[in-house]
């Protein structure tokens, strides 16, 4: 049976990257190239479709930072396909790191100093903003957005009789540190992307949990310089 697979944030980068090889591993699948600009994502298109001549490549607008192109995205998959195997949360976006000038020079007098520099830590801050849902813009796009994808898209994934699979990209950058629970958006820190990702990695252990009651945990795959969190939705066996 052809294998049906969606990437977000499918028109470059880690991405795109994906994309080549999931076609060079199985030229037969069905890619969905779920993308927030449809004239970068016909070009991806284009470019795999020059190496991968034969493959069935789809296109779909989508904003994950957007509540309404979610739903308007979901639905539209609802009607394409019958079943989804696997759902690449790839997309994502990271504000441009900013020198912190005041913990910059309290840092140069302080035994952390050597850390700063190796690290970065506390000397770079990244300004966050409002989206037009009143969320914030690193966790509307980074987190909200995929987790209402999953939700929305629950028919084609919690199926009797199927597997599928939900795989998140993180980042190194993911650190404990940056996260509060009481504040899940980070209105008040300085590190959204960090926070956003330490986040996308419990919830998609607390999905794996929840869907997941009778498969053991997964774990997690290294892949370069990020992180593949593996995540399967399934129907628990005593709802099937």
């Amino acid at each position: 049976m052809q294998r049906v697979v969606i990437v977000t944030g499918a028109n470059s980068g880690i991405g795109l990257a994906l994309c080549e090889r999931l076609l060079m591993e199985d030229s037969q699948l069905r890619l969905c190239l779920a993308c927030r600009n449809m004239q970068r994502a016909e070009a991806a298109r284009s470019a795999l479709l020059t190496s991968h001549t034969n493959a069935q490549v789809d296109l779909l607008h989508l904003d994950v930072g957007s509540v309404q192109s979610v739903l308007t995205a979901a639905q539209e998959v609802k009607a394409r396909y019958s079943r989804i195997d696997f759902l690449y949360l790839n997309a994502g976006i990271m504000p441009n790191p900013q020198v912190n000038v005041k913990a910059f020079f309290k840092g140069l007098f302080s035994r952390n100093v050597i850390n700063m520099f190796a690290t970065a830590e506390g000397l770079l801050t990244q300004q966050d903003r409002i989206n037009s849902d009143g969320l914030q813009e690193v966790f509307a796009t980074n987190l909200f957005g995929h987790f209402l994808l999953i939700r929305e898209l629950e028919p084609l994934l919690c199926q009797a009789s199927q597997t599928s699979r939900v795989i998140w990209t993180s980042s190194s950058n993911a650190q404990r540190s940056a996260f509060s629970i009481e504040d899940m958006q980070h209105r008040n820190g300085t590190e959204p992307y960090s926070s956003s990702k330490y986040a996308s990695d419990m919830l998609s252990l607390a999905l794996n949990r929840h869907k997941n009651k009778q498969v053991e945990n997964r774990g997690i795959v290294a892949r370069a310089n990020y992180w593949a969190i593996w995540s399967e939705v399934i129907q628990p066996a005593d709802e099937r």
